[in-house]
């Protein structure tokens, strides 16, 4: 199982890679160095050994910075190295290793004189050792890693002091000095949750591609609710103002700290704590001591309570405001349509008179008319009066809502035509009744 303290190495040495040092990598080289590293350790063949070699010494031997990364995380790897049962033991692919970092030191150190590179090792080799020597009974084992302490010293590629230390760590082995790390890794933890936390300049770095740099300089460009597009030449490392970081975020981190020791240390448990539980599903929760109830804890999917609570909602929130602004349009058109009724009764009198005018027919003629334009437009307000008519449970008497549509509106156009259909329909009558009453020959 991968620890902490690996993962952070590899993060490390990803990102030292991904740096123009002095050129930067692209992320499918970058990861095609672990398989073979994998490869390696489960079999220690000479294609196997060259092939990661090679890649060492092409990567990251011309760069320091690379160099100590790749440093760390082999004494991170075999630090985490675990006897699961597998073949081959925990024992040789510890000594895997140490081939592996031989045929480099070779190569980069005899042919290419580079002494530099073998600087960066003095500070883990001694970790190194002491993890492949931390096996008791194996005599031809230990053997082995003493040829290599040997060699190491007959082809200078480590000074006197470092194979001392070499020496003490093959003749002591890993228990007390794990022991020791262990400690120290503890206090380092604490101090660094105590420490002060201060904010860099920049959240991101400035040489590598957009799909390398954090996922926090995306947000600036993602819209909510929204399927809108990013445009990757936009994003970019965000700017901060470099100085101590204000209490919620510090609170943030160490929140955040404070729940990788509990994932991952080996002396705490998650039923320390009286008020964690775990629900059907497995999930650990918290409950309030009093009531009972879960005030909090981890999904299956790694989502917060809070924030799943703080997402439904927003979503509620959102139909609420969209059913309400359904409801106004619907209002606004109903109001647009009412004096669109208006109009038709206004024109259905104003052609009675005119037609009355004309005809010299009274205007006591053209009441039927008006009566029948009035009734018309009161109809058909009261009809579209109980279509926009909601109740507070969001539905009528008679109906319950499925989706709430705004009623069709006629266009400028269509309304005009009517109009007209109207006006002609209104002469027509008044044209027949003044035929029947005889003013017309």
């Amino acid at each position: 199982m991968a620890t902490p303290e690996l993962a952070i190495a590899k993060a490390t040495l990803s990102a030292t890679l991904f740096r123009a040092d002095p050129t930067p990598l692209s992320r499918p080289i970058v990861e095609a160095f672990f398989p073979l590293l994998t490869n390696a350790l489960a079999q220690c063949s000479r294609p196997n050994v060259q092939k990661c070699k090679a890649w060492i010494v092409d990567n990251i031997a011309p760069s320091v910075a690379r160099t100590a990364a790749l440093a760390k995380y082999f004494n991170a790897l075999s630090k985490s190295l675990q006897d699961d049962g597998s073949r081959p033991s925990l024992k040789r692919r510890r000594l895997h290793l140490l081939y592996v970092l031989n045929d480099v030191l070779y190569h980069v150190v005899m042919r290419n004189s580079n002494i530099v590179f073998a600087t960066a090792w003095d500070k883990v080799l001694p970790g190194l050792i002491a993890s492949a020597a931390a096996f008791d009974n194996c005599p031809k084992h230990k053997e082995k890693i003493a040829d290599l302490i040997r060699l190491w010293d007959e082809q200078a590629y480590v000074n006197s002091d470092v194979i001392r230390k070499l020496e003490e760590a093959l003749a002591s082995g890993v228990a007390p000095q794990h022991a020791e790390e262990t400690q120290v890794s503890n206090t380092a933890f604490k101090l660094s949750k105590d420490a002060p936390f201060t904010l860099p300049s920049f959240h991101g770095d400035q040489s590598v591609p957009w799909y390398d740099l954090p996922a926090t300089t995306w947000l600036p460009h993602l819209t909510p609710n929204s399927t809108k597009p990013m445009f990757p030449d936009q994003i970019r490392p965000i700017q901060l103002a470099p100085g101590p970081a204000d209490k919620i975020l510090v609170d943030a981190v160490q929140t955040l700290l404070g729940d990788v020791e509990r994932m991952f240390s080996k002396e705490q448990k998650w039923n320390h704590d009286p008020t964690c539980d775990l629900n059907e599903l497995g999930e650990r929760v918290i409950l309030d001591e009093i009531t009972g109830e879960i005030v909090g804890g981890e999904t299956y999917y790694g989502w917060s309570r809070q924030f799943c609570e703080k997402m439904k909602e927003r979503k509620r929130n959102a139909t609420r405001a969209d059913d309400h602004e359904v409801l106004h349009d619907q209002q606004i058109r109903g109001k647009e349509f009412r004096e669109i009724l208006e109009d038709k009764a206004f024109l259905a009198v104003e052609a009675g008179l005119i037609a009355a005018a004309v005809t010299g027919v009274p205007t006591d003629n053209a009441v039927p008319v008006k009566v029948e334009a009035e009734a018309e437009a009161e109809a058909g307000a009261g009809a579209l009066v109980r279509d926009t008519t909601v109740q507070e449970g969001g539905h009528t008497a008679d109906h319950y809502p499925a989706h709430l549509h705004p009623p069709t509106v006629e266009t400028p156009k269509i309304v005009q035509i009517h109009h007209l259909l109207f006006l002609i329909k209104c002469l027509r009558l008044t044209s027949l009744q003044s035929h029947r009453q005889g003013i017309f020959p």
